[in-house]
């Protein structure tokens, strides 16, 4: 449960980036090109994916822990796509991997 909040919470943020006016973007990839295309409904869209995970959150771990991890989530997600989103090097297949790898784990190993 907890990687599916992290995918919402991270590409609710990556949309957000994407409509920005001051951020270096690529139109490589047909998320990016949407997100450029319809900047009003990706920032709807990537409000309401951070706000669903912060609720997620808040209803698995409690108010306090709750709003802390996604806070924390929230300076993460940020410093990640920050940094690593202008040099182009995660591509969809990356993220997919990760996140089956990390569903693996979280659901048959712990």
């Amino acid at each position: 449960m907890h990687t599916l909040i992290i995918l919402f919470s991270c590409l609710g943020f990556f949309m957000l980036y994407h409509t920005s006016q001051k951020a270096k973007l690529s139109s490589a990839g047909k998320l990016e090109q949407w997100l450029q295309r319809a900047p009003q409904r990706a920032r709807i869209t990537g409000l309401l994916l951070i706000l669903a995970g912060t609720a997620a959150f808040v209803y698995l771990d409690g108010w306090t822990a709750g709003l802390f991890a996604a806070l924390l989530l929230l300076m993460v997600a940020a410093a990640y796509t920050v940094a690593i989103a202008p040099l182009y090097y995660l591509k969809l297949k990356h993220v997919a991997i990760l996140v089956l790898g990390c569903l693996f784990f979280e659901l048959f190993i712990f």
